[in-house]
């Protein structure tokens, strides 16, 4: 049995939900908030995990399932920037410490975009407390999309990044460490194809099991989320590596191994 680690979030699902459902055998998956996943993965305890694309940058001897990630091609809806002033004032700045990848996105956004680079720390993701002791605060996954944004100011993450650069954000890929699994990238392919040709007749029990919506879920997962990585894809995940290095977020952009 092989074991994979990936986000308990909506957005997910149709790259697990075949493993979840054993309709693909041979895999079993186990859930964990993104900021966890990677140590998951060193300390062996799963042998690919849906880790943010910050992790494959900033890790040597990282191996990538070619052609599966979690990306969107404008607006993500579920990583958002909540604000008490205008961006371009913001001096203090919660980040969701369930994040790596979006927290460093916010601040390559913030600093290139709006010239600030506000005083970040990591927090849990409340939005309520968050905002009673900074400027603005960064919330991912169900929270993000969910959050009361009433008299705030609102930046989508993923809409901003595609004007910006007109390309789309590569959220998260299948990650492994050490020596190529092929055969791992493959079922991780399977899963996808499986994923992306049965969402409709699964959203809806998603969406339950979520608390969403059931059309907003559907829609969701069939046009704001993108689960491809193609060559342009590849390209927006090398330039975040780029501007990462270049706002001093990270030392060195690794480039992984694409299986």
């Amino acid at each position: 049995m092989i074991r994979i680690g990936a986000v308990p979030y909506v957005n997910a699902k149709p790259l697990v939900r075949a493993f979840e459902t054993h309709a693909l055998s041979g895999v079993e998956v186990a859930f964990e908030v993104p900021s966890r996943l990677p140590s998951m993965l060193d300390a062996g305890e799963a042998v690919a995990v849906m880790a943010s694309s910050f992790d494959a940058l900033r890790t040597p001897g990282r191996w990538v399932a070619d052609e599966v990630s979690i990306s969107s091609l404008g607006e993500a809806e579920s990583v958002r920037l909540f604000s008490k002033v205008p961006f371009e004032r913001i001096e203090t700045l919660a980040l969701d410490q369930s994040s790596l990848t979006s927290n460093g996105l916010v601040r390559v956004l913030l600093a290139e975009r709006f010239g600030v680079r506000p005083e970040a720390r990591p927090e849990a993701p409340d939005l309520e407390a968050m905002l009673a002791q900074y400027d603005a605060a960064l919330l991912i996954g169900d929270k993000g999309m969910l959050a009361d944004e009433a008299d705030l100011r609102v930046l989508d993450l993923g809409a901003a990044w595609n004007e910006w650069t007109g390309l789309p954000f590569v959220w998260a890929l299948w990650i492994g460490r050490d020596e190529p699994q092929p055969e791992v990238a493959e079922a991780l392919r399977h899963a996808r194809a499986w994923g992306e040709a049965f969402t409709l007749r699964f959203s809806d029990e998603v969406a339950f099991a979520a608390g969403w919506d059931p059309d907003r879920c559907r829609r969701y997962l069939t046009e704001t989320m993108n689960y491809r990585l193609t060559p342009s894809h590849r390209e927006a995940f090398r330039l975040f590596g780029e501007r990462l290095v270049a706002n001093g977020l990270l030392a060195h952009a690794h480039e992984p191994t694409f299986v």
